[in-house]
């Protein structure tokens, strides 16, 4: 059968739009020197600066201050050294250790909660290049926020049973801040959770988080307990 034509219009409707979204953002990520103010300002103070800038976006749909924080850490990560804590699971660490460890008591304590969504976003909508969700992993050691990457996992998972095709992408497409009319095909729950699970087993590897939840409980063999609604 072929595609729905409405669906591939929207498809590109939604690459062309997320693309100039990209542009912006990397101009504006560019603006901000999310490195002076690391480096010059106290840790307490770039948080308040972050979360107030986060609060006076106006545009819920475009990325905030905070997200691009998070773009320019995974610039610095992606620029950085080989680290391969499990040859399941390689990823890298930012050349300058007293940044990287000033932004990882921000991603965890200082801009906590606010930062689990973002989080969430930039693991759901990279979409082309997941393994590379664990330059950002690796600098999370949060229980709270491993617990939410977590059970959002869970939420993916049971969506995959929804019948209704939109229905069963919306959840995602909320994460990932994409409006609901935009292209299924970037929004499918089960690849949304299989990038998900990938990071939970990372942590698994890395923390002693039996408490949080174990191999078995993040088994896609659990969706049989799932119910198709």
């Amino acid at each position: 059968m072929a595609d729905d034509p409405n669906e591939i219009a929207r498809s590109l409707d939604a690459d062309v739009s997320r693309a100039a979204e990209e542009k912006e953002d990397l101009k504006l990520t560019h603006i901000i020197d999310f490195e002076e103010l690391l480096k010059s300002n106290d840790i307490k103070k770039v948080a308040a600066l972050l979360s107030a800038g986060a609060l006076e976006m106006g545009d819920f749909m475009k990325k905030d201050i905070i997200d691009r924080f998070l773009d320019f850490v995974f610039f610095k990560v992606q620029t950085g050294n080989v680290d391969i804590p499990s040859m399941v699971f390689p990823t890298k660490r930012m050349l300058d250790g007293v940044l990287e460890k000033k932004i990882i008591e921000l991603i965890n304590v200082h801009l906590f909660p606010e930062i689990i969504f973002r989080l969430l976003k930039f693991f759901t909508r990279n979409v082309h290049d997941a393994d590379t969700n664990l330059h950002i992993a690796n600098l999370i050691y949060s229980e709270e926020i491993i617990k939410a990457i977590y059970d959002t996992y869970k939420l993916f998972r049971k969506d995959i049973f929804k019948y209704d095709r939109d229905a069963r992408t919306l959840n995602v497409k909320k994460i990932q801040q994409l409006s609901p009319r935009s292209d299924n095909r970037q929004s499918s729950p089960l690849d949304a959770a299989a990038r998900l699970k990938y990071i939970l087993e990372f942590f698994l590897m890395k923390y002693k988080i039996g408490h949080l939840y174990t191999k078995e409980d993040i088994m896609f063999s659990r969706m049989q307990g799932e119910e198709a609604y």
